[in-house]
């Protein structure tokens, strides 16, 4: 008889720690969710001002998680087209829902670094060498609406990107030795300073 207590008492006290580790684990599930979401948009600004505004493509896919229902971070890759380049950029993405409610305003903050870069501003005189791109900098605020699961958020901001592309071209040097010009290549650096308006909706899932 003993013995038959015993193992209910323990059993008992099983079913409760199990019970215990089930809420826990609820209870996680609820603080750390996953969200992925899809960005179109329009990148507006000049690179050379001279000319009209120039008015651009910008896309994303972010995925990542939501920490306690106001905190954001994910990863993303874009593509971000510009009167004279196009990139492919990753970056990493934080985000705080100022109201922690169904519907929130939220700030948003993007870095990161282009995988590709394209020039597609050649010199018929010169030849492309190489293009490269520093830092992507992307401060956004914005407002989403829940309709269960689903999301849509309209966001505006705005978008930083240096480029600088490398070309070359002939340049010819008078040698005194013998008495003639040598071909020796030369290369001219151009440096450019993206600064764009981006105003963009995304649709996704939590």
């Amino acid at each position: 008889m003993r013995s038959f207590l015993i193992g209910c008492l323990l059993l008992l006290a099983g079913s409760k720690m199990s019970a215990q580790e089930r809420m826990d684990s609820i209870k996680i599930e609820k603080r750390i969710t996953y969200y992925f979401y899809l960005q179109s948009g329009m990148l507006v600004g000049c690179t050379e001002c001279k000319r009209s505004k120039e008015v651009t493509f910008s896309g994303a896919m972010v995925q990542g998680v939501t920490l306690y229902k106001r905190a954001r971070l994910g990863l993303g890759v874009g593509f971000d087209s510009f009167y004279d380049f196009s990139t492919v950029p990753v970056f990493g993405s934080a985000s705080w829902d100022v109201f922690a409610k169904k519907n929130a305003l939220f700030l948003q903050f993007n870095y990161g670094i282009p995988l590709k870069v394209w020039d597609h501003k050649l010199y018929d005189e010169y030849g492309d060498v190489k293009t490269s791109a520093g830092g992507m900098i992307n401060p956004m605020i914005g407002y989403r609406i829940r309709y269960y699961d689903a999301s849509i958020a309209l966001m505006i901001g705005y978008k930083f990107q240096p480029i600088t592309s490398y070309y070359e071209y002939d340049n010819y040097i008078w040698n005194p030795t013998y008495q003639q010009y040598i071909q020796e290549p030369g290369v001219l650096m151009e440096m450019r300073e993206l600064n764009r308006l981006m105003v963009s909706i995304s649709i996704g899932w939590r």
